[in-house]
This record gives C-alpha cells, structure tokens and sequence, in this order.
C-alpha cells in the first residue's frame, strides 16, 4: 500500500465510520451532540441532562477511539509493507486521513444535512427555525479549528512512529 491509497482508504474508512456514529446518534437524541450545535441552538436547547452528559461522554470516547485508531492502523499496516517510513510520511498519512473526515464531516454533515437539508432528525426541540441551523460559517470555523487539530494529531503520531 503506498501513501496515497493509506490515505485515501483510511480516510473513507474512517469518514464512513463517524460518519455513521454522528448520523446514529442524532437520530437516537439529538442533544447529545449539543456541544457541536451553534450557539444561539445551545442556549436555547438548555443544559443537557446527567443522563444525556453520559451518554454523550460514552459516544465520545468510542468516537476518539476510531478518531485516532483508524489512522494509527493505517499508519502501521503503511510503516509494515514499506518498513521505516520516517516521521513526514507518518505524518501525511495521519493528517492526510483525518483531513479526508474532517472534509467530509464539513461538507455532508454539516453544510449538506444540518445547513440545507435540516432534517427533523437532526432538530432539538424548541429550536426549530432558528438561524444556527443555516450558519455555514459556524460549521466552517470548525473545519479550521479541526485542520489544526488533525496537523497536532499528525505530528504526535508521527513522532510516535519515527522512535
């Protein structure tokens, strides 16, 4: 498997993943992805519940496991069929995959469903019709802020890789 097809698979791999996560969970309770709504749908959404608070703490931590698993795998099964591929190529591969999610969850979650779509699904109740749910740009400042993320994520694990 060479660099681009790690990242290209991973990157579907793992896009498909979350993808399913995030669509699964809005359709069992919305509100328990409340911290990712805009603002003006947090506040008028209320606090989320102690129950809601776990059970969005259990959904974070299998979603950080896939975050970070797929590219590491991915990483390792590039690192086994080329032997040492040194940290730039590790770290491509990582922010290169995390890139392909974090592009995907952009355009099809966010502006495709929750932007122009809007399904019912995805709507907490009381705050149907609000302005967050068309804010494109709130979604896309999460897109830059996860870029960020995804470079750090890169670098740690390629640092990792490269002992």
């Amino acid at each position: 498997m060479n660099l681009a097809l790690s990242i290209a698979v991973g990157g579907l791999l793992l896009s498909v993943a979350l993808c399913a996560v995030i669509l699964g969970t809005l359709r069992a309770n919305p509100r328990l992805l409340l911290r990712s709504y805009p603002p003006d749908i947090r506040r008028a959404a209320g606090e989320q519940s102690g129950a809601e608070r776990k059970q969005a703490r259990i959904i974070g931590v299998v979603f950080l496991i896939l975050l970070l698993g797929v590219p590491a795998v991915f990483t390792w099964l590039l690192e086994r069929s080329h032997g040492d591929i040194g940290f730039a190529a590790a770290f491509l591969n990582v922010f290169g995959i995390l890139s392909v999610f974090n592009a995907a969850d952009l355009l099809v979650i966010d502006w495709l469903l929750f932007c122009a779509v809007t399904p019912g699904f995805l709507v907490i109740k009381g705050t149907e019709g609000m302005a967050g749910y068309r804010d494109y740009l709130f979604h896309l400042k999460g897109f830059v802020i996860g870029t960020v993320l995804a470079a750090a994520a890169g670098a740690a694990m390629a640092a990792v890789f490269a002992l």
